[in-house]
């Protein structure tokens, strides 16, 4: 298992994972709350947008994981019904009432909205979460590399010799990826059983075994962060229209905001965008940044999967919104945000946060799999070394039953042989005998004969 307890300094920025730990554990609990409000759960969209890169990126999942239906029309308060409310009321610290156009493009703007779209609805979120859907494979696969391989300056491959612009924007889309990943891991269907739950080797294989992703999630919320305390005074002084005086009594939208602006303000500075696009060279870079972003928004209408689409899409304006407050060319006073926009900035930072909470969860759940495998790793190493004893045993045994057989096969061998050798002394010896006897009588018989005749002889005379 990997370390994923980071500690120290997060590169490119001005803060310490500590710190952003500490802080998401005050903010967490209230952005649940404040996602969940009706000013923020509604979330107005065009997820039917032709895809504009390629003619077959269209939606192609029929899986009813991948869709996301409309929002019942009486769910929606009529004040936003009304073309007034897209034009947003400035609190007296930023003047006054001020109107603002659909699909603004000026130099401020990093990304293109769905403002004047035919297709617009709009959706629940907290009933359509970010979750495994089954969208992957080429089509997933595409829309990545296009924002990866044409839209991050090419400098993917070699990161570390790139300027600190390019570099920090290529890992806040690596980290915006890294956090849906994180998510889809977390909220994961096993097909087989139907279960819903946390799936480790998933997030082993997406971001456990790359640090520098988790990293980049990190760095995305130290920019977040960064944004919120910039625009902390206009975000306290909107005016968050409900439209449901019964929910307005239990919970204050604006309360929540401001638990969350007054948190941020306790911590360490996050981020200094000053030392950004602050050279002659560079701020051509910005004009190029701010072009391949919107690229970027406009990719995202190339996911096939509805659900994914409608996250990614968000997830990005408010990455997107973070930026044009960091990066905005007038003053911090001065800057206008669109309802959607400061939908998905409050969505997109719940995100983060979450995923933070997650990364945490998934820390624990490797460690217990690592040493459940290691102590199923033991239990199996202690029963093949107890079946390698036991074969030597055996085997031992074996061989002292064989030397035993061998030694008394030998010596029953040599006790046959000893007998026979024997026998057959015995029976040389006897022949041996035999012959000489015979010899010995023969001679005998010889002797005799001669003595006859010639006792005959004389007789005879």
């Amino acid at each position: 298992m990997l370390n994923l307890k980071f500690e120290g300094d997060i590169s490119d920025c001005q803060c310490k994972y500590e710190s952003v730990e500490e802080m998401n554990k005050e903010i967490s609990p209230i952005l649940k709350d404040l996602v969940e409000t009706t000013y923020f759960r509604y979330y107005k969209v065009d997820l039917w947008k032709e895809c504009p890169f390629w003619p077959d990126g269209g939606l192609l999942c029929t899986s009813e994981r991948c869709s996301v239906p409309s929002v019942d029309e009486e769910k929606i308060p009529e004040e936003w019904k009304t073309e007034n409310l897209s034009r947003v009321e400035k609190s007296s610290i930023f003047g006054e009432f001020s109107m603002f156009d659909n699909c603004d493009y000026t130099s401020n703007e990093f990304c293109v909205f769905d403002e004047e779209s035919g297709g617009l609805r709009y959706v629940d979120l907290p009933t359509n979460p970010e979750r495994f859907t089954g969208y992957q494979g080429e089509s997933a696969a595409r829309v990545w590399n296009s924002i990866y391989n044409e839209n991050c300056f090419g400098v993917q491959s070699h990161l570390e010799d790139a300027c600190q612009e390019q570099r920090v924007y290529y890992k806040l889309i690596s980290g915006l990826h890294a956090s849906i990943s994180t998510n889809v891991c977390y909220y994961w269907l096993d097909t087989n059983t139907g279960v819903w739950g946390p799936n480790v080797d998933c997030f082993i294989w997406k971001l456990g075994k790359f640090p520098d992703r988790i990293e980049n999630i990190y760095l995305n919320y130290a920019i977040y962060i960064r944004a919120i305390n910039k625009i902390s005074k206009y975000l306290n002084n909107y005016s968050y229209c409900n439209g449901n005086d019964e929910e307005d009594l239990k919970v204050t939208v604006s309360k929540l905001v401001k638990d969350v602006t007054d948190i941020t303000k306790h911590y360490p500075f996050t981020f200094d965008e000053t030392k950004f696009f602050n050279s002659p060279e560079t701020k051509t870079l910005l004009k190029d940044t701010k072009f391949q972003f919107r690229n970027i928004t406009r990719i995202m209408d190339c996911v096939a999967c509805e659900k994914c689409r409608l996250w990614g899409k968000l997830q990005i304006t408010g990455l997107g919104t973070a930026l044009k407050i960091l990066f905005n060319n007038e003053n911090a006073d001065s800057i206008s945000l669109k309802r959607s926009e400061i939908v998905a900035f409050v969505n997109g930072f719940s995100k983060l946060s979450t995923s933070i909470n997650m990364i945490e969860e998934f820390r624990e759940l490797w460690k217990e799999k690592d040493n459940k495998e290691g102590s199923s790793s033991s239990t199996t190493e202690k029963k093949e070394e107890k079946k390698k004893e036991t074969e030597e045993l055996k085997s031992n045994n074996n061989l002292f039953i064989l030397t035993i057989g061998s030694l008394l096969v030998g010596l029953l061998m040599q006790r046959i042989g000893v007998k026979n050798v024997k026998k057959i002394e015995n029976q040389q010896d006897s022949t041996s005998n035999k012959k000489e006897v015979q010899n010995n009588n023969n001679k005998k018989k010889n002797n005799k004969s001669p003595k006859v005749e010639r006792k005959k002889s004389k007789k005879i005379n």
